[in-house]
């Protein structure tokens, strides 16, 4: 696709340069470097579109005292061998799409961080509107030997990148911290990509043997830059951050070689009311999950990356008893189901989605948008009256699928809905606050059946003021932003919810009635046959919002909750609404020693440190106001009446509580002067002992 020096046409411009004696730059005897700005060429009129925001290491045209007569990246032997033409050809090739490619060099932002205006340097690139960022920046500024210097970068790095992600969307970004090695200027880029909730990977590979030009050029500022080896590392990073592939497992099944699809999750309980940051990205870690199509019984071998001593595969109602051997694990899955493999606890597992062989050879004819095998970048998918959408088992839509007003719509498909496009901009995730991966509002008669749901942005699948609803087979994982429930349904009647997965950083299947529209009732809402996991909130809950006329007939019925952090089984009425007929019935809970407490985060660098045991509360009951005296959300509508039960029944619950584990909590808990009634319990045990 791409002829050597044929992506960019160069318009050179002197800069007026400084001396910078306190730089990575100058030690590497560069601060010659950077004689000529951008350009902007393109292969194609349109096409996917890439920006580069970079410094020589990204673009360096002609400059004749140095020895350079090359107008690319420095220090790559030829166009082809730089990273910017090796990442282009890497998101062409990924995406199936021709590259339209601006490059920046900006060498000038690093050295005068400080005075610049960083909000507007980056107009053109807005302007072009790329759905691929590349930010390679650092090398030349100058020592943040202070905690002003390093402050002030961050806050200046931030004002440069914030323009390019206006609004509910942004484009994929990728931070590449500085080539020759500095752990504080990669400590603060690292900090603004993690609130602007966009890609960081290191590069710092300067000091490994053959990753710079040595030797080829007279000029040792010249050879200190990237040579083709360096180039080439430096690429492989970038395209891992926009195309992640190391999930830590690799599959068989039956024998042949299986997918494992890698993603971000959660990796400590630690929460915080939503800021103008997204959650950091060091509370989270790695793991990966796959899609299995069979019609009986497979045989599952797995090779972890890493060594272990303890093996589970839950839900332990299942059945399955793994065993290892020389680092790998081998296991049967009886039947079609959803099942997670644990090494050692709860942290970075490989999730198993075992679904019915099906060819959806109808609802492939009858489509009115399929979205094929491969990479699909709509960001927003508005749904109409009648729709039929089909997402393929080997595609990756990145989208938010909202379906507003309409009716009889239906979305199949074993395929992946990605969120990491679409952004969080407020402080809820009620209505038409915030994009997520499906989103149904005021509408009716709508079928899901079948997607993976992975890394949205606010709460994952959420229905509101809605009717006659299915969703089948759903997967929800990955998710680990702020408030990313797994499904909330929202003053809506008639939803079925079955035969599926949730693993929510948040609440995982929960009911609510919201304010907005307090004048639309819950009503014959069931869950049934799904495998939960709950990293901070409540696993099955009615609540925390409950305003309603009423809410009503709902069911929660033979689910595996298999990690559970505040309350497994949770009926928290925060708002007046009177609850009429609630039933949990046949639920198998599970708690293991590797969870830990929740904990709120009262500011952005604080670490979580807490290492005991926690098992939080596995049936609650309350009608603690959301507002009112004391509660988190403030004073406003703080006389209206508490809650009540009509009648709420929980019978047939088996807790188990893994070795080392805590035990966890069960407790019903009215306001003062206030009380509770038609309240059933039966048949809950712990560990094969009656509570």
């Amino acid at each position: 696709m791409m002829r050597t020096g044929s992506l960019f046409a160069l318009a050179a411009a002197a800069l007026a340069l400084r001396p910078c004696a306190a730089s990575d730059a100058a030690r590497n005897s560069s601060e010659a470097m950077n004689a000529s700005s951008y350009a902007a060429e393109s292969l194609a009129s349109e096409g996917v579109r890439i920006a580069f925001i970079g410094n020589s290491i990204t673009l360096h045209g002609p400059l004749a005292p140095i020895g350079w007569t090359n107008s690319w990246g420095m220090a790559a032997s030829e166009a082809s061998r730089d990273y910017v033409h090796l990442v282009t050809e890497g998101i062409a090739d990924k995406t199936g799409r021709k590259p339209s490619v601006m490059v920046r060099n900006l060498a000038a932002f690093e050295r005068e961080y400080k005075t610049v205006a960083a909000d507007s340097l980056l107009a053109d690139v807005v302007a072009f509107r790329p759905e691929y960022v590349v930010v390679a920046l650092g090398e030349n500024v100058p020592d943040l030997s202070s905690e002003a210097d390093r402050l002030a970068y961050r806050r200046a790095f931030k004002k440069l990148l914030r323009p390019l992600m206006p609004g509910r969307s942004k484009p994929n970004v990728v931070v590449r911290g500085v080539f020759w090695p500095n752990a504080a200027k990669d400590a603060e880029m690292a900090h603004v990509a993690s609130d602007l909730d966009v890609t960081f990977v290191r590069a710092d590979v300067a000091d490994q043997p053959g990753m710079r030009a040595t030797g080829l050029f007279a000029h040792s500022g010249v050879a200190a830059h990237p040579g083709d080896a360096g180039m080439a590392e430096i690429a492989a990073r970038i395209l891992e951050g926009f195309f992640p592939t190391k999930s830590g497992y690799a599959l068989w099944v039956d024998g042949r070689p299986a997918k494992v699809t890698p993603m971000r999750i959660s990796a400590v309980p630690f929460n915080q009311l939503p800021q103008d940051y997204q959650r950091p990205v060091d509370q989270t870690e790695v793991a990966g999950f796959a899609t299995i199509e069979a019609d009986g019984p497979v045989v599952c071998r797995v090779k972890p990356d890493r060594a272990f001593s303890r093996v589970t595969v839950r839900p332990l109602a299942s059945g399955i008893v793994p065993t290892a051997s020389d680092g790998e694990i081998l296991f049967t899955v009886p039947k079609c189901g959803h099942y997670v493999l644990e090494l050692d606890g709860c942290h970075s597992p490989l999730e198993l989605f075992v679904e019915p062989k099906r060819d959806f050879a109808e609802e492939r004819t009858s489509a009115t948008l399929t979205f094929g095998p491969g990479l699909h970048e709509p960001v927003l998918v508005t749904l109409k009256d009648h729709d039929r959408v089909y997402i393929d088992k080997d595609a990756m839509v990145k989208a938010c699928f909202r379906a507003k007003g309409v009716k009889d719509v239906k979305i199949f498909g074993y395929g992946v809905i990605e969120g990491s496009r679409n952004r969080r901009t407020g402080y809820d995730c009620y209505r038409d606050d915030q994009d997520s991966g499906i989103q149904i509002l005021d509408s009716s008669d709508v079928t899901v059946d079948g997607p993976v749901v992975v890394n949205a942005a606010a709460w994952c699948v959420s229905a509101f003021n809605s009717r006659n609803l299915e969703f089948a087979h759903i997967k929800v994982t990955g998710a680990w932003r702020y408030n990313t429930d797994g499904i909330d349904i929202c003053n809506s009647r008639n939803v079925l919810i079955r035969d599926s997965y949730f693993h929510s950083f948040d609440d995982s299947i929960v009911v609510k009635g919201l304010m907005s529209d307090e004048k639309s009732p819950v009503e014959n809402v069931r869950a049934e046959r799904c495998v939960c996991w709950c990293g901070w909130g409540r696993t099955l809950e009615v609540g925390l919002e409950t305003w309603a006329p009423y809410m009503k007939g709902i069911v929660f019925q033979d689910c595996d909750l298999v990690h559970n952090n505040h309350g497994a089984i949770s009926v928290h009425l925060g708002g007046p609404a009177p609850i009429e007929d609630i039933t949990y019935r046949n639920i198998r809970i599970e708690y293991d020693r590797s969870e830990r407490p929740s904990v709120m985060q009262r500011f952005r660098d604080e670490k979580y440190i807490s290492t005991e045991p926690w098992s939080g509360d596995a049936i609650t009951v309350t009608n603690y106001k959301m507002f009112g005296p004391g509660s988190m959300y403030g004073e406003s509508r703080k006389d209206e009446p508490f809650g009540s039960f009509g009648r709420l029944t929980i019978e047939d619950v088996a807790i188990t509580v893994g070795e080392g584990a805590k035990r966890p909590t069960v407790g019903i808990h009215p306001e003062e002067g206030t009380s509770f009634g038609g309240i059933s319990k039966k048949n809950i045990t712990i560990n094969g002992e009656p509570l």
